[in-house]
């Protein structure tokens, strides 16, 4: 579901890196992060995620055949959102040290994985951040 607060930037004429930056300081809000950077380009490496499920894929372990999930905290280190507009993949927010404790929210994750989305579409060159 789109943040009304991203369309707004993009219904407004702002450009995409409005719209990115818009979702890295709701992403540190709603997950409480104590950072966020967005990371242009293709993917490189296998970084855990949120799913459109609200589950956290943490990928696949040396000689496992089957995706890890990790049930009720975030991994050590970097996690991602894959911000993809029409198709593609423009890049990822990248949720840097995450208060401990438990995970947000399954709606809360939800949220952010939508957030990404916006991003994504904003990125998109086809979408309406680019028609004039």
């Amino acid at each position: 579901m789109p943040d009304p607060g991203e369309q707004r930037l993009t219904c407004a004429g702002k450009g995409p890196e409005a719209v990115v930056e818009h979702v890295r300081r709701e992403l540190v809000g709603l997950l409480q992060l104590r950072g966020c950077r967005f990371e242009y380009g293709s993917l490189i490496g296998r970084l855990p995620r949120p799913e459109h499920d609200g589950s956290l894929w943490l990928g696949h372990g040396t000689g496992e055949s089957g995706a890890t999930y990790w049930p009720d905290r975030w991994p050590d280190g970097e996690t991602e959102l894959r911000a993809v507009g029409g198709g593609h993949y423009y890049g990822r927010p990248l949720l840097l040290d995450p208060a401990p404790g438990p995970l947000p929210s399954e709606q809360a994750r939800n949220v952010a994985v939508a957030l990404a989305a916006q991003a994504g579409a904003a990125l998109d060159p086809a979408g309406p951040a680019h028609r004039g």
